[in-house]
C-alpha cells in the first residue's frame, strides 16, 4: 500500500484557503432579510466600509463618504441604538461604487438651460449579529439628480455631490431594511 505524502507547503495552502473562503464569502454574501418583524432590532454600533470606493482608486470620495454618513445615519437609526446592549447587532455600510454622472444641459422652461447629471451611489447595510457574523444584507442604489452652475467638474461640487449622495443612502435604508 502507497503511503500518500502531502508537502508541509501544501498542508498550509489547503488549511489556509479553506479558512480564508468562509471569511471572504461572508464579506459580500448577500444574505436574505430578517425574516417576520424587525420592531426590535437594536444597534450597539453602525460602522462604515467604503474600502471597495478606495480599491478601485476612489480614495477621495471615499474618505468624503466616510465623514458624510456618519451624522445622517446616526440620525436613521437614533431610536434604535442601544450601544451599551451586549446582545445588539451592528450595522455594517458598505459603500462598493458611486458616479457622478457627466453633466449636459437640459431646457428648465422659458429658454433657460441648466446644466444636469444624475449621480449615484449602490451599497448594502449588513446586519452583523452580536458574534460578528452577517445575519442579513440589504442593497440599496439611489440615483440623485445633480445641479451645478456650471460645465465644470471643480471640487467643491464634487464634494457636495458626495455629501447628496451620502444623505440619500442614509435616508433610503431603513426603509430597505423594512424599518
Amino acid at each position: 500500500m502507497k503511503k500518500a505524502s502531502v508537502s508541509r507547503r501544501a498542508a498550509l495552502l489547503a488549511l489556509g484557503g479553506v479558512a480564508f473562503i468562509p471569511f471572504a464569502a461572508n464579506a459580500y454574501e448577500v444574505l436574505q432579510p430578517l425574516a417576520g418583524d424587525s420592531a426590535g432590532l437594536r444597534f450597539k454600533a453602525i460602522r462604515i466600509d467604503v474600502s471597495p470606493l478606495a480599491e478601485n482608486g476612489n480614495g477621495p470620495a471615499a474618505a468624503w463618504l466616510a465623514q458624510d454618513l456618519r451624522e445622517p445615519l446616526q440620525a436613521a437609526f437614533a431610536a434604535r441604538m442601544a450601544p451599551r446592549d451586549p446582545r445588539a447587532a451592528t450595522l455594517l455600510v458598505r459603500i462598493d461604487r458611486i458616479t457622478l454622472g457627466m453633466q449636459h444641459s437640459v431646457d428648465r422652461g422659458f429658454g433657460h438651460l441648466a446644466p444636469d447629471a444624475a449621480d449615484d451611489i449602490q451599497g448594502a447595510g449588513v446586519i452583523l449579529g452580536s458574534n460578528g457574523r452577517p445575519i442579513a444584507t440589504y442593497p440599496v442604489s439611489s440615483v440623485v439628480q445633480a445641479y451645478s452652475d456650471g460645465p465644470g467638474f471643480d471640487f467643491a461640487g464634487q464634494r457636495n455631490r458626495v455629501q447628496t449622495l451620502a444623505q440619500s443612502f442614509a435616508q433610503w435604508l431603513p426603509g430597505q431594511m423594512g424599518l
